[in-house]
Protein backbone atom coordinates (compact mmCIF):
# COMPACT_ATOMS: atom_id res chain seq x y z
CA UNK A 1 0.00 0.00 0.00
CA UNK A 2 2.68 2.02 0.72
CA UNK A 3 4.04 2.16 -3.14
CA UNK A 4 0.24 2.76 -4.18
CA UNK A 5 0.24 6.05 -1.81
CA UNK A 6 3.99 7.25 -3.35
CA UNK A 7 2.59 6.91 -6.38
CA UNK A 8 -1.09 8.24 -5.80
CA UNK A 9 0.71 11.36 -4.41
CA UNK A 10 3.24 11.63 -7.10
CA UNK A 11 1.32 11.29 -10.07
CA UNK A 12 -1.52 13.80 -8.98
CA UNK A 13 1.05 16.25 -7.19
CA UNK A 14 2.92 16.19 -10.49
CA UNK A 15 -0.42 16.92 -12.28
CA UNK A 16 -0.91 19.75 -10.06
CA UNK A 17 2.32 21.58 -10.06
CA UNK A 18 2.58 21.51 -13.68
CA UNK A 19 -0.68 21.73 -14.95
CA UNK A 20 -2.27 23.77 -12.82
CA UNK A 21 0.67 25.97 -11.71
CA UNK A 22 2.75 26.42 -14.12
CA UNK A 23 0.53 26.22 -17.43
CA UNK A 24 -2.76 27.03 -16.15
CA UNK A 25 -3.02 29.59 -18.90
CA UNK A 26 -3.95 26.78 -21.37
CA UNK A 27 -6.58 24.61 -18.69
CA UNK A 28 -9.88 25.16 -19.98
CA UNK A 29 -12.83 24.46 -17.79
CA UNK A 30 -13.70 21.15 -19.21
CA UNK A 31 -9.87 20.02 -18.94
CA UNK A 32 -10.33 20.99 -15.55
CA UNK A 33 -13.72 19.71 -14.33
CA UNK A 34 -12.70 16.15 -16.14
CA UNK A 35 -9.45 16.51 -14.59
CA UNK A 36 -11.57 16.65 -11.03
CA UNK A 37 -14.10 14.40 -11.72
CA UNK A 38 -11.56 11.27 -12.44
CA UNK A 39 -9.44 12.63 -9.24
CA UNK A 40 -12.24 12.24 -6.67
CA UNK A 41 -13.04 8.91 -8.84
CA UNK A 42 -9.66 7.60 -7.87
CA UNK A 43 -9.77 9.34 -4.48
CA UNK A 44 -12.64 6.59 -3.47
CA UNK A 45 -11.32 3.91 -5.00
CA UNK A 46 -7.82 4.46 -3.83
CA UNK A 47 -9.39 5.05 -0.05
CA UNK A 48 -11.51 2.35 -0.54
CA UNK A 49 -8.55 -0.05 -0.99
CA UNK A 50 -6.47 1.61 1.61
CA UNK A 51 -9.95 0.70 4.11
CA UNK A 52 -10.86 -2.87 2.82
CA UNK A 53 -7.18 -3.69 3.40
CA UNK A 54 -6.45 -3.11 6.49
CA UNK A 55 -7.15 -5.95 9.20
CA UNK A 56 -10.21 -5.06 11.74
CA UNK A 57 -9.89 -6.18 15.83
CA UNK A 58 -13.09 -5.94 18.23
CA UNK A 59 -12.84 -4.04 21.30
CA UNK A 60 -11.48 -6.61 23.22
CA UNK A 61 -7.76 -6.40 20.45
CA UNK A 62 -8.79 -9.68 19.35
CA UNK A 63 -8.95 -9.82 15.18
CA UNK A 64 -11.99 -9.93 13.70
CA UNK A 65 -10.86 -9.98 9.55
CA UNK A 66 -7.34 -10.02 8.64
CA UNK A 67 -8.31 -7.25 5.54
CA UNK A 68 -8.91 -8.20 1.81
CA UNK A 69 -5.79 -9.67 -0.34
CA UNK A 70 -4.87 -7.25 -2.86
CA UNK A 71 -3.75 -9.48 -5.32
CA UNK A 72 -7.17 -11.34 -5.96
CA UNK A 73 -8.73 -11.25 -8.87
CA UNK A 74 -12.27 -9.54 -9.12
CA UNK A 75 -13.66 -6.14 -8.37
CA UNK A 76 -9.58 -5.16 -6.66
CA UNK A 77 -8.13 -6.05 -10.04
CA UNK A 78 -10.46 -3.54 -11.36
CA UNK A 79 -10.14 -0.83 -9.13
CA UNK A 80 -6.77 -1.25 -9.48
CA UNK A 81 -6.83 -1.23 -13.66
CA UNK A 82 -9.19 1.97 -13.29
CA UNK A 83 -6.48 3.99 -11.29
CA UNK A 84 -3.26 2.69 -13.82
CA UNK A 85 -5.43 4.04 -16.71
CA UNK A 86 -5.94 6.93 -14.64
CA UNK A 87 -2.10 7.24 -13.67
CA UNK A 88 -1.10 7.10 -17.09
CA UNK A 89 -3.95 9.52 -18.41
CA UNK A 90 -3.14 11.99 -15.95
CA UNK A 91 0.70 11.74 -17.21
CA UNK A 92 -0.18 11.54 -20.78
CA UNK A 93 -2.91 14.08 -20.56
CA UNK A 94 0.35 16.86 -19.74
CA UNK A 95 1.38 16.65 -23.00
CA UNK A 96 -1.84 16.16 -25.11
CA UNK A 97 -5.58 16.84 -24.35
CA UNK A 98 -6.26 13.81 -26.79
CA UNK A 99 -5.64 11.86 -23.53
CA UNK A 100 -8.33 12.34 -22.13
CA UNK A 101 -9.64 10.14 -25.00
CA UNK A 102 -8.06 7.17 -23.13
CA UNK A 103 -10.62 6.90 -20.89
CA UNK A 104 -13.11 5.41 -23.78
CA UNK A 105 -11.36 2.18 -22.89
CA UNK A 106 -12.47 1.26 -19.93
CA UNK A 107 -16.52 1.37 -21.32
CA UNK A 108 -15.17 -0.44 -24.24
CA UNK A 109 -13.59 -2.97 -22.11
CA UNK A 110 -16.30 -3.40 -19.81
CA UNK A 111 -18.22 -4.03 -22.79
CA UNK A 112 -16.00 -6.70 -24.34
CA UNK A 113 -15.54 -8.28 -21.18
CA UNK A 114 -19.39 -8.57 -19.60
CA UNK A 115 -20.96 -7.88 -23.24
CA UNK A 116 -21.77 -11.69 -23.99
CA UNK A 117 -23.17 -12.38 -20.26
CA UNK A 118 -25.39 -9.54 -20.64
CA UNK A 119 -26.89 -10.41 -24.00
CA UNK A 120 -27.14 -13.96 -22.44
CA UNK A 121 -29.24 -12.47 -19.75
CA UNK A 122 -31.40 -9.99 -21.69
CA UNK A 123 -31.84 -12.33 -24.68
CA UNK A 124 -32.37 -15.50 -23.44
CA UNK A 125 -35.53 -17.34 -23.66
CA UNK A 126 -35.57 -17.69 -19.42
CA UNK A 127 -38.94 -18.79 -17.81
CA UNK A 128 -39.84 -20.76 -20.59
CA UNK A 129 -39.92 -24.82 -20.64
CA UNK A 130 -39.15 -26.22 -23.42
CA UNK A 131 -42.76 -27.24 -24.68
CA UNK A 132 -43.19 -23.44 -24.60
CA UNK A 133 -40.68 -22.51 -26.21
CA UNK A 134 -40.97 -25.31 -29.39
CA UNK A 135 -44.23 -22.93 -30.40
CA UNK A 136 -41.90 -20.32 -31.57
CA UNK A 137 -39.28 -22.04 -32.86
CA UNK A 138 -38.48 -22.91 -36.71
CA UNK A 139 -38.51 -26.26 -37.57
CA UNK A 140 -34.79 -26.29 -37.96
CA UNK A 141 -34.27 -25.26 -34.72
CA UNK A 142 -36.62 -27.93 -33.49
CA UNK A 143 -33.91 -30.28 -35.04
CA UNK A 144 -31.34 -29.32 -33.70
CA UNK A 145 -32.93 -29.09 -30.54
CA UNK A 146 -34.39 -32.42 -30.72
CA UNK A 147 -30.17 -33.81 -31.98
CA UNK A 148 -28.81 -32.35 -28.73
CA UNK A 149 -31.40 -33.81 -26.75
CA UNK A 150 -30.73 -37.37 -28.08
CA UNK A 151 -27.07 -36.73 -27.71
CA UNK A 152 -26.94 -35.63 -24.06
CA UNK A 153 -28.89 -39.72 -23.58
CA UNK A 154 -26.10 -41.35 -25.53
CA UNK A 155 -23.56 -42.90 -23.12
CA UNK A 156 -19.88 -40.66 -23.68
CA UNK A 157 -17.89 -43.42 -23.40
CA UNK A 158 -16.85 -45.80 -25.85
CA UNK A 159 -16.34 -49.21 -24.74
CA UNK A 160 -13.85 -50.82 -26.80
CA UNK A 161 -14.61 -54.78 -27.50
Amino acid sequence: MSLLKKVYIGVNGFYIVVRILLQFGSLGWKEFMMYAVTFGIESFIYVNLYQVSRPRYDPGGILVDAGTDLSQAGLVSYMFDYLYVSWFVHSLSLLTRWAWLLYLAIPVYLAVTFGPYLRQLLFSQGGQTSDEGADSLSEKDKKRKEKKERKKQQPRVKYVH
